[in-house]
């Protein structure tokens, strides 16, 4: 499918938006990084709450990066229940993700 076909189908703005998420993500870790620089034993961090989402969102980027980076082949475009279709049979996204990330 070229540029055209995707910006038709709306797919040129789900990019947009998934790269400006993962920049946003980005940034934050970089703050977060430079506030450690800045105060290397931040009780902050110690929280397991804290703890607990900084594992968390590890295991969702670590997810969706080995999905996207590890593909063996272009995912086929979503059917009209909004779903690919995979060997398995149809799975979504969020599902794919949740399976991915349940290994932790």
């Amino acid at each position: 499918m070229n540029y055209a076909d995707k910006k038709e189908h709306g797919e040129v703005k789900d990019l947009e938006m998934a790269e400006q998420q993962l920049r946003n993500i980005h940034a934050n870790v970089v703050d977060l990084l430079r506030h450690l620089e800045k105060q290397p034993n931040c009780p902050l961090l110690s929280q397991a709450w804290v703890q607990s989402k900084v594992t968390l969102s590890n295991a969702y980027v670590d997810s969706v990066r080995d999905y996207v980076v590890n593909s063996k082949k272009e995912l086929e475009p979503m059917n009209d229940d909004g779903v690919y279709d995979s060997e398995d049979g149809p799975v979504g996204f969020l599902i794919a993700v949740e399976k991915g990330a349940s290994k932790y």
